[in-house]
């Protein structure tokens, strides 16, 4: 797993959320992830290249054939998964519903 380094993401003030450490921590936790490792690139391209991955997997907004690495993947033998969005939740439209729901009080 690659993960952006919280200064990489332009996500506003205050934002992320959760700092690197405790993102990699969450993901790192899960049975099917082998390694989570930082990144502060615009692009993993140099990272997926090097490491060589089984499976690549981006959400179901991504076309395969426009997935970062997918042909370096798909030439090692791996194979790339855009996964469908079943909820379309964000953190950021999660913040913008706690502060609709804090302003109504």
């Amino acid at each position: 797993m690659v993960m952006t380094q919280s200064d990489v993401l332009d996500k506003g003030p205050g934002r992320p959320f959760n700092d690197l450490e405790d993102r990699m921590a969450v993901i790192a936790a899960l049975e099917c992830v082998n390694y989570v490792v930082p990144f502060d690139s615009d692009t993993p391209i140099l990272l997926i290249s090097k490491v060589r991955p089984n499976h690549l997997v981006k959400g179901g907004d991504w076309d395969t054939d426009l997935i970062v690495g997918a042909a370096e993947v798909l030439a090692g033998g791996g194979k790339v998964h855009s996964i469908p969005i079943r909820y379309p939740v964000s953190t950021s439209s999660l913040a913008v519903r706690i502060q609709e729901l804090s302003s109504k009080k």
